[in-house]
């Protein structure tokens, strides 16, 4: 490995095995296969990291595949950016597919399956932008993952001379501003992509199949205490973060429908014939709720009298 200069690595790979063992460390979950077995592989590695950014060129002589069946917590948890300098691009990733050719652009998510083919003397630079850093210009980018667009004119052009211009120019950038810059990079991409919202259903689509999924099993795990985004998010294959961006679309956070959703449960039970049997706290606790003294207040927040007045007030106005 050689340093070029501070913030960047350069590396040159002429075995298949080093290459593999290099890219699961550094992205933990994936698997790399050879076109040919390996024979005559060669593949060149730089990078440059600056401000929570990091731009990684790629070029390799023959052609290899990309796995990642089911990415690891380890890896990064971000959304990479590709720019397809010269070769063929063949990629999946959340029932979307696509073929690119050089000079196209396209979003993954690191932290869903995917898979990609790299043509033989494939050249391409890797953009890694942290979720967050994305997310706060682009509230939903996974609707747009796996999404070429050309960098021949327009603003995908302007947003690919800019990038390219910038990993042309690293040696120059020393550290000021370059937080400005990769927030520069982060809105430029964002913008680019953001124009696909408006033009395709799909996407929409696609979010609202995924919300569907993310709310169906909250209903399948409402009655589990331990309940939390992290096991829902498992569930479907998704980040934490991107369960908290499919919520918004409810207009409640997590945390708000599931108490919501719970109470309504309680208060069913709590009305109906077989519940008017059971202890308000045997209820309470059979909708997920460990804590007594909490399932009151909440109840009483919401519909305006406890659990207790209101069973009475059903049982006075019984026939």
């Amino acid at each position: 490995m050689n340093t070029a200069f501070p913030g960047q690595d350069d590396m040159m790979w002429r075995s298949l095995d080093g290459w593999r063992e290099f890219m699961s460390l550094r992205y933990p979950g994936v698997q790399v296969f050879s076109a040919n077995g390996g024979r005559g592989f060669r593949t060149r590695y730089r990078s440059w990291q600056f401000s929570g950014l990091e731009l990684a060129e790629i070029r390799s002589a023959s052609g290899q595949s990309l796995q990642v069946p089911q990415p690891q917590r380890a890896a990064p948890d971000s959304y990479y950016l590709t720019l397809q300098l010269s070769g063929g691009f063949h990629g999946g990733q959340d029932g979307r597919e696509c073929h690119a050719g050089a000079r196209s652009m396209l979003l993954l998510d690191s932290h869903a399956p995917q898979w990609r083919e790299l043509g033989a003397d494939s050249h391409l630079l890797n953009v890694r932008l942290p979720k967050p850093m994305l997310e706060r210009y682009l509230a939903d980018p996974r609707a747009v993952c796996m999404s070429p667009m050309s960098a021949d004119a327009g603003q995908g052009a302007l947003v690919w001379d800019f990038i390219t211009a910038l990993w042309a120019r690293r040696a120059e950038l020393g550290t000021a501003g370059m937080a400005e810059m990769a927030a520069v990079v982060a809105h430029l991409v964002a913008g680019l992509f953001g124009t696909l919202r408006g033009e395709t259903a799909a996407g929409s689509r696609w979010v609202q199949s995924q919300r569907q999924r993310v709310l169906e099993c909250i209903a399948a795990n409402l009655r589990d205490p331990q309940l939390e985004v992290q096991r829902v998010a498992d569930a479907c294959a998704i980040s934490p973060r991107y369960v908290h961006l499919l919520m918004r679309g409810t207009g409640r956070t997590f945390s708000q429908y599931l108490l919501e959703h719970r109470l309504e449960h309680c208060r069913s039970a709590l009305q109906g014939a077989a519940g008017m049997r059971r202890s308000i706290t045997e209820i309470a606790f059979a909708w997920g709720f460990n804590d007594a003294s909490h399932f009151s207040r909440a109840f009483r927040s919401r519909y305006g009298l406890s659990p207790r007045e209101f069973r009475n007030q059903v049982r006075a106005s019984a026939p």
